[in-house]
């Protein structure tokens, strides 16, 4: 790597962590978690941004769209309405109880048996997830310097966890907004360069794509084992973003940290809209990329998928934009991996050592705990590879886990007759149903999600009608229909 590269990457690296540790000094767990409710809505739509884009997106959608088309971006039909639900139905939910941990409503509504299952499927999802997370920029360190592969993915995943530990929420937030401007600079110099070396530019591009099908976006098909199809991005899709925007702690998180409800909805907006944006740059850069192999075949032939966009960034950018492209990369990386190691510590201490213990917790604790779970994501890393392509990976991930959380939360908010007994094995029936979908049938992981909450949704109403109703005190402000219900003191 040249000097210039070096520069420009250990500037970012010195910043970030810099910028992390300058916010060190919490006095309490609000602070730590949620920023004391004082983040603008601006910087959580950037962090929002940062994280949803991710290295397992900034490398895996260029590979998704070199390998193949671009019937991936048929879940851009499911944002709408994704996005009015939790608009509409969760984000008010968490804002008017004031929780720190989205599972909190969970025993509210239901009991701590139901809270302490959907916390420990959160961990299992995001640990697994952070994994893939720390896999994708130690692609490109790997291949860069010739590394070992454990000892890039160490240093990555330790020095996130450093600046995550020491800042806690504000933090990750503040320094998600600083990658964001990184992470867009690098993006439109990735797009710039490939477009550099095609025939034609822009126009070549698109044309070369065309007549190769590259750009196929819409897929029909009724068949549940095809991969991508409009009615499983519309369906599946609608009910994966949810499990990430209304029952993932690393994403709900974020949005109780802005002053008020109104700032919450403004940054999830923006932070779909936005990032809708750039996953369509992200694909084009792909296609663009396979065109320009086509017309100048690379030596050696043509790199796997998830490999194309790196060997492109280190063997043809100039001195200097690599090195941003590269941090771009790790931008990336780390924006998504503080989010999830400061949400796992929350969800350790709001919904396993309080209410387990009896006892509050301190700064001290949360410092802990997101250290320990640093370390075993990191170590998750070392053995991702076996999921596959990245970013069909990352979806697989919270497609399995998610489905069932977001059942959970739909018995509690619209269901009255829902009880604890049947929101607790409505979880076990979701996750088992996926499960049991996943290793027996060849059914498209779109599917996953929707297929595990409808389970849960079902088996939960048919349970809670076979125990007594749920006592007033779990209904008052916790429904729907009793949502303007003065809650008991």
């Amino acid at each position: 790597m040249a000097v210039a590269d070096q520069i420009v990457l250990l500037g970012y690296l010195a910043l970030i962590v810099g910028l992390g540790i300058a916010f060190r000094g919490q006095k309490n767990l609000k602070e730590f978690f949620l920023g004391g409710n004082r983040i603008p809505w601006q910087a959580a739509a950037m962090s929002g941004i940062a994280t949803m884009l991710s290295a397992v997106g900034y490398v895996g959608a260029p590979g998704q769209a070199y390998g193949g088309d671009w019937t991936y971006l048929q879940l851009r039909v499911a944002y709408p309405g994704a996005l009015l639900i939790a608009w509409f139905f969760f984000l008010p939910f968490f804002f008017r109880l004031q929780v720190y941990s989205a599972y909190e409503y969970l025993e509210l509504r239901f009991d701590r048996k139901t809270r302490l299952l959907a916390a420990t499927l959160f961990v299992f999802l995001k640990l697994f997830y952070a994994g893939v997370g720390i896999y994708a920029p130690a692609l490109i360190v790997v291949e860069m310097t010739g590394l070992p592969f454990w000892a890039v993915v160490t240093a990555i995943g330790l020095l996130t966890t450093v600046y995550t530990t020491l800042g806690g929420i504000r933090a990750v937030i503040w320094t998600d907004a600083a990658q964001f401007f990184v992470l867009t600079g690098g993006l439109f110099a990735a797009l710039w360069f490939v477009l550099g070396k095609v025939d034609g530019g822009f126009l070549g591009a698109v044309h070369g794509a065309y007549d190769a099908d590259k750009l196929k976006f819409w897929n029909f098909s009724a068949s549940l084992d095809t991969e991508f199809t409009f009615w499983g991005a519309l369906f599946g899709g609608t009910f994966l973003l949810l499990s990430q925007y209304a029952a993932d702690q690393s994403e709900v998180q974020r949005f109780l940290t802005t002053p008020d409800l109104r700032g919450s909805r403004l940054a999830l907006g923006w932070s779909l809209g936005i990032n809708a944006l750039y996953g369509m740059i992200l694909f084009f850069i792909g296609t663009a990329l396979w065109v320009y192999h086509q017309q100048s075949p690379p030596a050696g032939g043509l790199p796997a998928p998830d490999q194309a966009f790196p060997r492109f960034i280190l063997d043809e950018f100039p001195a200097g934009w690599r090195g941003l492209l590269i941090a771009g990369v790790f931008a990336a990386a780390m924006s998504t991996i503080s989010s999830v190691l400061n949400s796992l510590a929350t969800v350790f201490l709001r919904d396993f050592y309080q209410p387990l213990s009896g006892r509050e917790g301190s700064v001290k604790l949360a410092r802990q705990m997101t250290l320990v779970f640093g370390l075993a994501a990191t170590g998750i890393s070392l053995y991702t590879d076996s999921f596959g392509d990245i970013l069909v990976a990352a979806g697989k991930i919270r497609n399995f886990f998610g489905g069932s959380l977001v059942g959970a939360f739909l018995l509690g908010i619209f269901f009255r007759r829902a009880n604890g007994f049947g929101a607790f094995w409505g979880i076990v029936a979701g996750f088992a149903a996926v499960a049991a979908l996943g290793y027996t049938t060849g059914i498209s992981w779109l599917w996953y999600s929707v297929i595990s909450t409808v389970v849960s949704v079902g088996v939960g109403l048919w349970l809670s009608n076979s125990a007594p109703e749920p006592p007033p005190e779990k209904l008052h402000g916790l429904t729907w229909t009793d949502r303007k219900a003065v809650r008991p003191s």
